[in-house]
């Protein structure tokens, strides 16, 4: 159970719980913020509103009367200032149905004050504008923080101003209500994040049951899911792809080794029977030399498909390093063609060379001319007897070194021409023999080029094919 608990805990599912929690209760705190400074400064907008309406309404009647405190005289008719100023502001006063406060100076004098204040004077700070809206604290007045807006002029201080009581019952009420749902909702994000996550991560769960089952046995299966187009389609897709890269891989190693068995056990196989012949009776001197000749082509073959295989290798993992020197292209080629004219005669081909430019490149001789040899004796070997071999070098327009290598020959199918660089394979197997071909030549001239950061491509007609190598000059 232990175990169980904590495979769950270090579990994505676990972790998309806790963070799709995390992040509801983060909105949650945000959003709780926003409503409550939302509302909070919406009701001072409408209070402050409320009030300098009612500041605006006292100092235009105090001027629209025309009355002077400075210069006024107690009569029949007002006893005091304060009567007047209540005569002049009666109305606005009676219908104070918030209980606002209200106090109004003529220079540093109280002239009137409203009944609610109980002749407390409301403080404030000395301010040069017109207009001004602040808070103070009074107990005398009120337990809570009061707004209070002033309005004054050269002639009157108007001062009203209200408790934020109302604006704070309402603020702690909706902070109540948000403390009791608080914890449900995120009690709620997290159930909701686990059903999500276990909902989002459960073809997770059928990928990995699928991939266990696929083995270096049954590497034609694939994973079913890759129609989606979402990431989980997309992870699928490439897994499939993946896996279709190992079984050609697979079916490419098998397909070497077998090939590989097959080229080293042919001349084994000879060797052997021409040393049990000779040792079953004894020979002449002659037939012993003919055995020891045959012997020794074997051997050479053998070598060759060794060095072959092993420079392929090689030339895979990046252990062969370049030695680049600047070569004469031209003088470089007629040395290849001299040598490789001794091959010509059984077959009376006519190797033609032509180089317009004696230009400088810079490369491995050595790999090129084995690539360029191995194209050769390629041509020689499968080429129509009697028909010319051309062989062409120029600088092309984007400055690369271009050697072309023709031939006349049977014609090809696309089929094969798309696998004839691949590793021991043959246009016509029944020739192998004859040829002494064992379809690694062209694989080591395509690992020849690609480390050179070249490319080598076919054009090829009814019955000619011509090899098309590109390579740096530099």
């Amino acid at each position: 159970m232990r175990n169980i608990i904590k495979s769950y805990i270090l579990s994505t599912r676990f972790k998309m719980t806790i963070w799709y929690a995390f992040l509801f209760l983060i909105m949650e705190v945000v959003l709780g913020i926003v409503i409550y400074y939302h509302l909070y400064t919406n009701s001072l907008k409408k209070l402050d509103s409320s009030l300098s309406a009612q500041a605006n309404a006292i100092m235009r009647i105090l001027k629209s009367k025309h009355v002077d405190i400075e210069t006024f005289q107690p009569d029949s008719i007002y006893a005091s200032e304060e009567e007047l100023v209540w005569d002049i502001i009666y109305d606005i006063v009676v219908f104070n149905n918030r209980n606002t406060f209200i106090q109004i100076l003529s220079g540093n004098k109280v002239i009137f004050q409203s009944a609610n204040l109980q002749k407390n004077n409301l403080d404030f700070p000395k301010i040069k504008s017109t207009f001004k809206t602040f808070d103070i604290k009074n107990p005398n007045i009120s337990n809570n923080e009061i707004r209070v807006v002033q309005l004054q002029d050269s002639n009157y201080k108007v001062i009203v101003a209200y408790p934020k009581e109302h604006i704070i019952q309402t603020i702690n009420s909706l902070t109540d209500i948000y403390v009791i749902i608080a914890p449900l909702f995120f009690v709620i994000s997290i159930i909701g994040g686990a059903l999500i996550s276990q909902r989002s991560l459960s073809r997770i769960d059928k990928i990995i049951k699928k991939t266990e089952e696929i083995t270096a046995h049954n590497l034609n299966e694939i994973i079913p899911g890759e129609e989606h187009h979402d990431e989980f389609g997309r992870l699928v897709k490439k897994m499939n792809e993946m896996i279709q890269r190992i079984r050609t891989s697979v079916e490419y190693m098998n397909q070497f080794s077998i090939s590989a068995a097959h080229e080293l056990k042919t001349p084994l196989t000879i060797l052997r029977g021409e040393i049990e012949i000779a040792l079953k009776s004894e020979k002449s001197p002659k037939e012993y030399i003919e055995i020891l000749k045959s012997n020794y082509e074997e051997t050479l073959r053998l070598i060759k498909i060794v060095d072959n295989l092993f420079f392929i290798s090689k030339s895979e993992f990046n252990l062969i390093q370049l030695n680049k020197k600047e070569i004469e292209v031209k003088n470089f080629l007629t040395g290849i063609v001299k040598n490789a004219s001794l091959l010509t005669n059984e077959k009376k081909h006519e190797i033609i060379l032509n180089v317009q430019e004696n230009f400088i490149a810079s490369f491995d001789s050595d790999l090129i001319k084995q690539a360029i040899t191995n194209i050769l004796d390629n041509a020689i070997k499968y080429g129509l007897e009697g028909f010319p071999i051309v062989i062409s070098s120029y600088k092309d327009e984007g400055n690369k070194f271009v050697i072309k290598v023709k031939n006349w020959c049977e014609e090809i199918s696309e089929k094969d021409l798309e696998k004839i660089f691949n590793r021991f394979y043959r246009l016509d197997s029944s020739r192998s023999r004859n040829s002494g071909g064992v379809g690694l030549g062209l694989s080591v001239v395509k690992s020849i080029i690609n480390l050179h950061a070249g490319e080598i491509r076919i054009d090829k007609s009814k019955n000619t094919i011509e090899f098309i190598i590109e390579l740096p000059t530099t």
